[in-house]
């Protein structure tokens, strides 16, 4: 039963993930991203993800498609506390304005290629703020992940960071049960 399952059951290891080094550059961070992608067995979804480590090889973040989209746009985090902003619901016309207040995009020249080379990946992660014990059921990992309102989340042996667990797994998992189980009572 899924309620028996722990978040070590559908993790994603940390040795099969891809990762980066702090230091490395967001085109270096893609560049890798592609290619686990492209090199990714068929049958699991597609990493949309890099965990950045440390010096000692330790997780200390993740850079994602969000992450990269807000390192297009370094002005931002020198204008506002995106986090923040992020926790309340802002409406369609507010962030318009914003947008054309700050100038954000406005005349400027977007280099892609020089800002993904000089931009840092430990500049644009996401730092670990939140990370389930492996130990922890599903269900509540399933809660803590609505809570938290995120896409994935790192999973901990003690203090280390033994894995990622991503809500393309959990629903892999919710669904295969589901029609499982929903079948045989159906039959």
């Amino acid at each position: 039963m899924i309620y028996q399952k722990k978040a070590k059951d559908i993790m994603v290891p940390i040795e099969k993930y891809p990762t980066i080094k702090k230091g490395f550059s967001m085109l270096d961070a893609i560049v890798k991203l592609n290619e686990a992608v492209k090199n990714a067995p068929p049958n699991i979804p597609p990493f949309r993800a890099i965990l950045v480590l440390d010096e000692d090889n330790k997780v200390i973040g993740k850079v994602g498609h969000f992450a990269i989209l807000k390192g297009l746009e370094p002005k931002y985090n020198n204008l506002f506390d995106v986090e923040k902003l992020s926790r309340v619901n802002l409406s369609s016309s507010f962030i318009e304005t914003l947008y054309e207040k700050f100038s954000l995009w406005t005349g400027i020249s977007v280099d892609l290629c020089q800002i993904a080379s000089e931009t840092k990946v430990e500049d644009i992660m996401q730092p670990i703020a939140e990370s389930v014990d492996e130990e922890e059921t599903l269900p509540m990992v399933i809660h803590k992940i609505i809570m938290w309102q995120c896409l994935s989340v790192l999973v901990k042996r003690g203090n280390e960071i033994v894995g990622i667990l991503r809500t393309s797994d959990l629903i892999n998992e919710i669904e295969n049960r589901i029609l499982n189980e929903c079948i045989k009572f159906n039959k």
